[in-house]
């Protein structure tokens, strides 16, 4: 049992790592204060100023937008062993606070979450895990899908050159490397639209989530879609992460 209840709450960790990225308010990327190369360096001029237009467009482009739906292939690559992972399916997110991802393939799991409970579940393991999102350590990163979040306060910003595609590589770097469970965060951002288009976390161990958001739309979504009761016969397990 113990096992288990490690497992689920390495699960929401790492689910919390790809909320703050998806989930950013607009507010959080206030202010050229961000636009550093890094940790205790000072980025040229034309990056500050690259950076803070990129950032720009993003605000712009996410205070238009309260409802998300997109379909998603997630790319996990191991460092050691060498391995990887290919899972596919759907996200929702709904502000404040709300969201669900919906993992279809190669195994059935749900995330949901109404913004005070935060629910996973796995078809193959046949246990619901329920979280209260406020009394754990995951509504410091969760609290990005509320608006209140300032990803300025944590993070120092470097802005890369497009890819091949186009897309402007934007690197989120904690400031405050105490208590952290991954290493870096890049948004791939559409320089156009400000929209983001993939994204990509580092872990401290040298592993890589890459994150690709195919078919995006953006209209109304109906509350009740963030609400998950279990299945019969299901077990249902409490986890507190602190």
């Amino acid at each position: 049992m113990e096992t288990v209840t490690i497992n689920a709450m390495l699960r929401f960790t790492k689910l919390a790592v790809v909320c703050l990225v998806i989930g950013v308010s607009p507010s959080a990327f206030a202010g050229p204060d961000n636009a550093e190369a890094g940790p205790g360096k000072t980025a040229p001029a034309e990056a500050v100023n690259r950076g803070t237009d990129i950032l720009d467009r993003v605000q712009a482009f996410y205070e238009s937008s309260t409802d998300y739906k997109a379909s998603f292939r997630q790319v996990v690559t191991t460092k050691s062993p060498r391995r990887t992972f290919t899972r596919r399916g759907t996200v929702y997110f709904k502000r404040p606070g709300m969201m669900r991802w919906d993992y279809k393939v190669p195994d059935e799991v749900y995330y949901v979450s109404d913004g005070k409970i935060l629910w996973s579940y796995s078809v193959e393991e046949g246990v619901a895990y329920r979280l209260k999102i406020r009394n754990s350590n995951l509504f410091h990163a969760l609290k990005f899908l509320t608006g209140t979040g300032k990803l300025a306060e944590d993070f120092n910003t470097r802005v890369g050159k497009p890819t091949k595609s186009g897309l402007v590589p934007v690197t989120l770097l904690p400031k405050d490397s105490s208590h952290r469970s991954f290493e870096s965060i890049t948004l791939f951002v559409d320089p156009t639209t400000g929209e983001t288009r993939q994204t990509e976390v580092k872990d401290p161990l040298g592993n890589i989530s890459h994150l690709w958001f195919e078919s995006p739309s953006y209209g109304p979504l109906p509350a009740d879609r963030f609400s998950f009761t279990p299945p019969d016969g299901v077990r249902v397990q409490e986890v507190g992460i602190r």
